[in-house]
């Protein structure tokens, strides 16, 4: 430590250089935030996989949703003219297409629909108009009437049976108000628009959806309803706003726990000076972490994009621990270099501990496939190693140049009010605090076990953020789902062969007739699918049809009847459906990039709305189950799919990472105490605060996302901190110290709680929600973990202590 001192200018120098490289590296790690769900799944995940072999393949079905809301139907009608008419005008490499009214969908039912009649039911309703016609002509002509009888009662013309067979099919867009893709009350309509299929990314997407708000600006929709509402939904939507909002929760986050860090520093402090210190030291040690990070990971996701707060509030402990014993050294009447040498040596085993412990946890989460873990882990494992690093080399050259700059005022003893109030508490009232402590272990306990519902949370719509839920994508996204009232996104299969397709369809079908009612897909569609069968059979049925249905002998038929049966009436140039006939929307998301056909399916599920665990679940068994089972070479992609995979992620390395964080803390604490005694004392108080905070969570019926799952591995690895700095002190000063450890140390162990739980904190006003639950679940487990080590623990201690003194 003397070598720092005596060589401080060329130390400071090299942190300073290492520093700004750090920061240079950092600047170009943070321009890199991928908010995709997929950046969160391990790369051999099933669902990553097929979207990146077959995402090139595919025609893109990305969607731009312009959703009109307002009181005046025929008003949202001629602003969405208007707007689609101006949206056409853009470049082609801007917007590929927009959609707005059912006239191809009609059309192609209104020219095509009888080819997808089966033949049998085609001869019925031809056998059903020809005996009406031929009662129509008898009665026609009296003559006819009189010679074969007189039956007063026409032939039915009744197709409620084929309406209810085809209905769903012939009146797909008929609940749509006047061929819009508008609610039948007419207060909502939708504009579908779709982007050029090379333009992917948050750049491209936020390229069109300024210039969609521009042209829909520049209409003023106000002063076509003074009601109207103009929103956006879609994957374009949806991926800027959880970018943006990503964007301005990093920042809020970061200026959050910097100001709350400083106040919380100055008033432990009061010395600018040694503050100072503090934060240069901090910020070489995150320089270093995020620079060589973006070596290490390359860019950031959801869970790391707020790793900085995280690893400020957390990394400064350190810095912490080594500048108060600094400073008490100082008061003890140590002059300023003994005073360092001292601070260090006296806490170098356990800011070494407490640091490396909180990195192990960190690196427990590494060891996982799941990047949202693993990348997690990387970060944060090298930023706690680069700031005790940090730390440990800058803080005695650093604060040696502060004191020839500022002498610290050490003449009086900093007052320290709750320091001194939790000393009293805990030798006082040391046996309520161990029948508290035991009395919450049990509730704790209870909570476990009468934990009731999902564990892992499958609503997306809870872990985005909060403004989308009340006025961004998600919220007309469920205006989108009232306007059409499908799911539009399908789960994608795709065959190495259109033989391997087949081989996956047909048994994806005969698992759903197991199903029956319980079959969670509407609609499994293909090429193959959307072609009628049987085609030339159909044709001389339908051509007869045609003839028979004359205008004259339709005139004849009642007004009611007339409607019914013009329906049925086939063009005159009617011929077999070819795939070129298909509306567009269809033949695209069927066919390849290349146009190589029949290798596609689309299975589109049943639920409208939200799927929930059960769905996703279903969905997920029912399609990969009929893949294992063709044994065809074939996969399939889609969203549920990757949050189906991210459960089992989750699931799968959720426990083994909490299982490696606790068993390297463990090993960390015996290799350092080296005695039984004092490594049980501190497992017990870190596993008394962790069971603290698992039945918190559990009372709260708190589910396990992406995000909250690492609160507890790295909560074993810096709640364990606390404990191990209450503890070696005490090993150091003996017996009978407890009060005067919790009056000192413990003031500058419930500042590093502090610090940590600021960085924590600054999440909970993110406007993710995801990101605001782990915010809250790991501020709670910095709670539980410090009460731990600064009441139950000492009280147990004290107990012990007099236990094993010798009778008087």
């Amino acid at each position: 430590m003397p070598w720092l001192i005596r060589h401080r200018h060329g130390v400071l120098a090299a942190a300073a250089l290492l520093g700004l490289l750090g920061t240079c590296f950092s600047v170009l790690l943070y321009r890199d935030l991928r908010s995709e769900v997929e950046e969160l799944l391990p790369s051999d995940a099933p669902s990553v996989v097929a979207a990146k072999r077959w995402g090139s393949k595919l025609h893109d079905v990305t969607l731009l949703s312009v959703v009109l809301e307002g009181q005046d139907p025929h008003a949202l009608q001629r602003f969405a003219e208007a707007l689609a008419a101006r949206l056409k005008m853009l470049p082609r490499d801007e917007l590929e297409a927009v959609e707005y009214r059912t006239d191809a969908d009609v059309a192609f039912l209104k020219r095509f629909g009888l080819f997808y009649v089966d033949t049998e039911d085609l001869r019925t309703v031809l056998e059903q108009l020809q005996n009406r016609v031929a009662w129509e002509r008898r009665h026609a002509n009296p003559l006819l009437v009189d010679l074969l009888g007189t039956d007063q009662e026409p032939p039915p013309l009744d197709f409620s049976s084929l309406e209810q067979k085809y209905g769903a099919q012939w009146d797909a867009a008929s609940h749509f108000r006047d061929g819009y893709y508008q609610t039948p009350e007419g207060h909502l309509l939708a504009l579908l628009l779709r982007p050029p299929e090379l333009a992917t990314g948050y750049a491209s997407n936020k390229k069109l959806l300024d210039r969609v708000r521009q042209e829909v600006q520049a209409l003023d929709p106000p002063s076509f309803d003074p009601t109207m509402r103009v929103g956006y939904d879609g994957e374009v939507a949806s991926l800027v706003e959880e970018q943006e909002a990503l964007q301005e929760d990093l920042v809020s986050s970061t200026v959050m726990v910097l100001v709350c860090v400083l106040a919380a520093l100055w008033l432990f402090f009061r010395h600018w000076p040694t503050i100072m210190a503090i934060v240069s030291s901090l910020a070489v040690g995150c320089a270093v972490t995020f620079g060589a990070s973006y070596f290490l990971v390359g860019h950031l996701n959801t869970n790391t994009a707020f790793l900085g707060s995280i690893v400020v509030g957390n990394g400064i402990n350190a810095a912490i621990i080594i500048s108060a014993r600094y400073l008490e050294e100082r008061r003890a009447g140590g002059d300023v270099e003994q005073s360092l040498q001292r601070a260090w040596r006296g806490t170098l085993a356990a800011t070494f501990v407490a640091s490396f412990a909180a990195g192990l946890a960190y690196l427990s989460l590494a060891a996982t496939a799941f990047r949202g873990f693993n990348q997690f882990g990387v970060i944060g494992s090298v930023g706690m190693a680069a700031c005790w690093v940090s730390a440990a080399l800058l803080l005695p050259p650093l604060l040696f140049t502060m004191e020839a700059w500022r002498p610290a005022d050490v003449s009086e003893s900093p007052r320290a009010p709750l320091s001194r109030w939790v000393s009293h508490v805990v030798v006082r009232r040391r046996g309520l605090l161990q029948g508290l402590s035991l009395v919450l272990l049990g509730l704790s306990g209870a909570a476990v076990l009468n934990y009731r519902g999902e564990l892992i949370e499958y609503n997306i719509t809870r872990l985005r953020s909060r403004q989308s839920l009340l006025h961004g994508s998600l919220y007309w996204g469920q205006r989108i789902d009232e306007i059409f009232r499908v799911y539009l996104t399908p789960v994608v299969i795709i065959g190495e062969t259109p033989a391997d397709l087949d081989k996956v369809v047909a048994a994806l079908e005969k698992r759903r007739a197991t199903l029956g009612a319980k079959d969670p897909l509407r609609e499994v569609r293909t090429l193959k699918t959307v072609l009628p069968s049987g085609q030339e059979e159909k044709l001389p049925l339908i051509q007869e049809l045609r003839a028979e249905l004359t205008d004259a002998r339709l005139e004849q038929l009642p007004a009611q009847q007339r409607q019914k049966v013009e329906q049925l009436r086939p063009p005159e140039d009617v011929r077999p459906v070819t795939l070129r006939d298909l509306p567009r929307a269809i033949l695209w998301a069927l066919t390849e990039r290349d146009g190589t056909e029949g290798r596609v399916a689309l299975a589109f599920p049943r639920k409208v709305g939200t799927l929930d665990s059960k769905s996703l679940h279903e969905i997920t068994q029912l399609v990969r189950g009929a893949i294992q089972e063709s044994g065809a070479r074939a996969e399939a992609v889609s969203e549920s799919l990757l949050f189906a995979d991210i459960a089992a992620a989750i699931t799968r390395d959720g426990p083994r990472a909490t299982g490696l964080a606790l068993g390297a803390v463990t090993l960390l604490v015996i290799l350092v105490f080296r005695r039984v005694k004092p490594t049980l004392l501190v497992l017990f108080g870190l596993l008394l605060g962790v069971a603290w905070l698992v039945g918190l969570a559990a009372a709260a019926q708190t589910r396990v996302n992406f995000l909250n799952f690492v609160v507890l591995p790295i909560t074993f690895g810096i709640g364990v901190d606390y404990a191990v700095n209450i503890v070696q002190r005490w090993q150091l000063e003996g017996p009978g110290s407890l009060p005067r450890i919790l009056r000192g140390t413990g003031r500058a162990v419930v500042l590093c709680s502090c610090t940590t739980m600021m960085g924590y904190a600054s999440l909970l006003a993110a406007d993710n929600q995801a990101l605001a639950g782990f915010g809250l679940l790991a501020s709670l487990g910095e709670l539980t973990c410090i009460s731990a080590a600064l009441f139950a623990l000492p009280a147990w201690m004290l107990s012990w202590e007099r236990h094993q003194s010798p009778a008087p």
